[in-house]
């Protein structure tokens, strides 16, 4: 027999009904007293009631809500994936608490049907605003459509374009966003929402590799979960370094398959202030046009190497073929060696392209550190390679740099004489 716990309200028909669907009712009390007066709440009991018969009895515009909290979590996820089989388009939604170490639970629950997730410690507007999104939708509507809230993507998105595999786009990906993640710390709640590094780069995972991080959520499944994508997902999903630095990317062995990311990439703007894309490895030819229309910067990295510089001639042909050669084209010439062939400004010059950093070789360095799992920024910060990043930090952030005179971005540009 299956128990149910009302709230207090004015029952209308209008007002939205949640289930809680669990083996205990330890939830009832908090979400009773953030919601109380908003929605109707009650309390089925998992244990007495299958999901067939939950189904059958609840009404079809109400909201599912399980218990992704401790021990419930794989129980839930079994219970989750019984209803999405028998109802597919139901909106059901975990309840859990968010941080690192509930991000396996998130990932189950969406992989079972869960449409969203809220933290049990939410406050009411934040609760009110998943039940909105999704609770006011029919039934009958696809999970793929189940979010109306307005997208705004007004993050940067800055493309690091290597222009060839093997010149050090993603040992300079890594190194730039943990240094500039640094300038923006994570919220008093450990919201790391501030940078994000994307890596579509080949090989694929580069970057996991270098952070010494692991992901358990990948490009791929963020392209087939966009509706579900707000800063509580990617806060639990998405893989942090110690930086603050928030990673997604491909498991290593992935080869990008043709597809279309603008809603992706239109939903991590609306979520993060800046995106840095690491597509170096990735020949231009398999590039989504989409991502060089959305990349608010595009960077082309090169070398001195005859070889770079054939691949950027060919990449700059290809960049004007499809109309997305423009003044966010900006040249960083790495590992250069004074004595290595053109200088960088006869490169810029050759390509009209404005010089954005010049880095110089520490291949050495950056390779030692790299095999024993550190980046420069752990074992040596006043190394040359950092401090020929400072143009970067700079474009990245010139604001904060020249509100904050102490900044480090500051130090750095002033060790550089700029």
């Amino acid at each position: 027999m299956s128990s149910v716990m009302p709230l207090p309200l004015n029952h209308s028909a209008t007002t939205l009904q949640l289930v809680l669907y669990a083996p205990d009712n330890r939830h009832i009390a908090r979400l009773g007293s953030v919601l109380a007066g908003h929605v109707d709440l009650r309390w089925v009991d998992s244990r007495e009631t299958l999901p067939r018969q939950l189904l059958e009895s609840a009404a079809d515009a109400a909201v599912i809500l399980l218990d992704y909290c401790g021990g419930n979590a794989s129980y839930s996820t079994d219970i989750a994936r019984q209803l999405s089989t028998q109802q597919p388009f139901r909106s059901l939604i975990g309840i859990g608490t968010t941080g690192p170490e509930q991000a396996t639970h998130l990932l189950a629950a969406v992989r079972s049907g869960v449409r969203d997730f809220i933290d049990i410690d939410n406050t009411t507007a934040q609760m009110l605003e998943v039940f909105e999104r999704v609770g006011s939708l029919p039934a009958a509507v696809a999970p793929v459509a189940s979010r109306a809230v307005e997208v705004k993507p007004s993050g940067r998105l800055v493309l690091l374009l290597g222009v060839r595999g093997g010149i050090g786009t993603s040992t300079l990906a890594t190194h730039l966003g943990a240094l500039l993640a640094e300038q923006h710390p994570a919220g008093s709640d450990g919201n790391h929402n501030q940078l994000l590094l994307l890596d579509v780069g080949q090989p694929s995972a580069d970057d996991a590799l270098y952070l010494g991080m692991e992901s358990h959520f990948s490009y791929e499944e963020a392209l087939g979960n966009v509706d579900r994508l707000d800063r509580t997902f990617a806060a639990t999903a998405f893989a942090h370094h110690a930086s603050g630095l928030s990673l997604l990317g491909n498991a290593s062995g992935t080869l990008l398959k043709k597809h279309e990311p603008s809603a992706l990439l239109d939903r991590l703007r609306s979520v993060f202030p800046i995106t840095l894309c690491d597509a170096g490895g990735l020949p231009i030819q398999l590039m989504p046009t989409s991502l060089l229309h959305s990349a608010t910067d595009i960077w082309l990295v090169v070398d001195q190497a005859i070889g770079s510089l054939v691949s950027l001639d060919q990449t700059m042909r290809e960049l004007e073929q499809r109309g997305q050669r423009d003044a966010r084209l900006k040249l960083i010439v790495n590992r250069f060696d004074p004595n290595g062939g053109l200088s960088d400004q006869q490169i810029a010059q050759r390509f009209q392209l404005p010089l954005l950093a010049t880095l110089p070789d520490r291949a050495r360095v950056l390779r030692s550190n790299a095999g024993l799992g550190h980046l420069l920024t752990e074992t040596a910060p006043r190394d040359p390679y950092l401090r020929a990043l400072a143009p970067l930090l700079l474009a990245l952030d010139g604001k904060q740099a020249s509100a904050v005179s102490s900044s480090p971005l500051s130090r750095l540009a002033n060790l550089l004489g700029k």
